[in-house]
């Protein structure tokens, strides 16, 4: 079983590192990644149940074929000229210890996540969040329809990874 994680258009090394550690790192790339989170900042204060860091602290993957997510984009009627990569990553890669999934299944409240979301990362189970939920093509259809670009993982369980990942070796998915 493989979980996913978009490469980067501007990686360097072979390293991926959580926001926060970019900001340290390489704060141009900080400040071009970060871009996305532009109206969901609050999102940067928000810790992850059962990790015990902020939301900018883990890598965020998904189980979810890249190939899913671009047929789900263009059934919903995105005329995108895709071109994405992905790094494959075998789920036993991460370490359990430092991983959760986020279920995405309620709202984020105030005053942060609803603890219910989250549960202990287990690499062989990674099948089960590994089909495209039907609230994300609905949501899809419905940013499409009204002239807005949906974010891409809205719905779609999170794969959160409290660590580094060397890339090097992996195998990249391209759509």
């Amino acid at each position: 079983m493989y979980i996913y994680h978009r490469v980067p258009k501007n990686l360097e090394g072979s390293i991926l590192f959580p926001l926060n550690a970019l900001k340290e790192k390489y704060p141009l790339i900080y400040k071009d990644q970060v871009s996305k989170y532009v109206g969901r900042e609050h999102l940067f204060d928000r810790r992850i149940p059962l990790l015990d860091c902020l939301w900018n602290d883990v890598l965020h993957f998904s189980a979810v074929h890249p190939k899913e997510i671009k047929q789900a984009l263009i059934d919903a009627g995105d005329t995108s000229d895709f071109n994405m990569q992905y790094f494959q990553v075998a789920s036993n890669l991460i370490d359990p210890k430092n991983a959760v999934v986020y279920l995405y299944a309620h709202p984020v409240h105030q005053d942060g996540f609803d603890v219910r979301d989250f549960i202990p990362y287990n690499p062989g189970k990674m099948h089960e969040f590994s089909a495209m939920p039907q609230a994300t093509k609905e949501y899809y259809r419905e940013m499409i329809s009204g002239g807005k670009k949906p974010l891409l993982y809205h719905k779609i369980p999170h794969i959160l990874y409290r660590g580094f990942l060397d890339t090097s070796g992996l195998s990249v998915v391209s759509i």
